[in-house]
Order: C-alpha cells, then structure tokens, then sequence
C-alpha cells in the first residue's frame, strides 16, 4: 500500500518535526537537565529554524514539481549544513575545551538574535561539557541523525520530481 502525500503536507511534517526538535533542546535547556547550550549547538538551532521556515513557506505555497525542487533544495543545503555543524561538534567537541572564548563563541553570541531572545540563543555552555545521552545518543549525534534524515529526504523528493519532469516530457513528446 502506498500512501501518497500532498507537497503541503510533507512540507508541513518537515515543519512539525522541525519546531518538535526545538522544543526539545528548550525543554533539554530550562527542563530538569539544564544542558546548557555551545555555540555549535546555537548554530544547529538556527539550521532547525531555517528548515522549519522553508517547509512552513513550502506548505502555505503548496508548490508543483520546480517550485518544490527549489523548496527542498533549500531544505538540504540547511540541512548538510546543520548536519556539519553536529559532526563537528563530535568529532572535535571533546577538544575544544573552550569554544566560548574563541571566534565562533564571539560570533554566535553577538548575533542578533542573540540579544531579542539570549534565553534561546545565547550561549552558555562549552563544547566539551558531557551531558547524560538519550536513549545511548548524545544529543549532537541525535541531531546529525535528523539532518541527515532531512537532507536525504529532501534529495529523494527531489529526484522523484525529476523522474516525474522527464517522463512528463516524454510522454508530452510520444503524443
């Protein structure tokens, strides 16, 4: 059985999960595991909230093959993005004793965003700081898991909508 979604509702279960996961890493935050965030975790939240506008924009749109492309192109490129910013975080997070004092620490924490809400997006935590995982996963191995998920989802509809263009063409051409 094969369950066909509408572009709006894909793009709004991207959005959904998207905001879930964000109110996951408050409620990590100010919940009773005070996990306080790193700079690389502040630039995850931002790439969480860039897929959740493109999906959110993609599901009042409602788009046909090209526009859909663009709006999942956009997805994966945040998404790869995002997905760079946790595997940074583990492969040299245990390293980097200090990244609230060094460049990146600078530039998250002086962003705008930073000062309009510094509760949600201001740094407070270190690289380095181990935190008890969920379910056996860290937290950045958790969010590599879900932009890699969003990525190759993306790419997938993506190639779907090609394969859907080119025997459009061939058929408009066969007749």
């Amino acid at each position: 059985m094969v369950i066909k979604l509408s572009a709006r509702a894909v793009f709004s279960v991207i959005a959904l999960i998207c905001i879930a996961l964000l109110l996951t890493a408050y409620q990590l935050q100010y919940g009773a595991q005070r996990q306080q965030p790193c700079p690389l975790c502040i630039l995850q939240r931002y790439a969480y909230i860039g897929i959740a506008l493109v999906a959110l924009i993609g599901a009042i749109h409602g788009p046909r093959r090209t526009a859909g492309m663009f709006y999942n192109a956009i997805i994966a490129i945040i998404a790869l993005v995002g997905a760079g910013c946790a595997l940074w975080q583990l492969s040299k997070g245990d390293t980097m004793q200090s990244c609230l004092a060094d460049p990146l620490g600078n530039f998250v924490n002086t962003l705008p965003s930073a000062n309009w809400w510094p509760e949600y997006f201001f740094a407070t935590g270190g690289c380095a700081d181990k935190y008890p995982p969920i379910l056996g996963i860290t937290v950045a191995a958790w969010s590599l898991l879900w932009f890699g998920l969003f990525a190759a989802f993306s790419l997938a509809l993506i190639a779907k909508a090609k394969r859907a263009s080119r025997a459009a063409a061939l058929t408009k051409v066969s007749s």
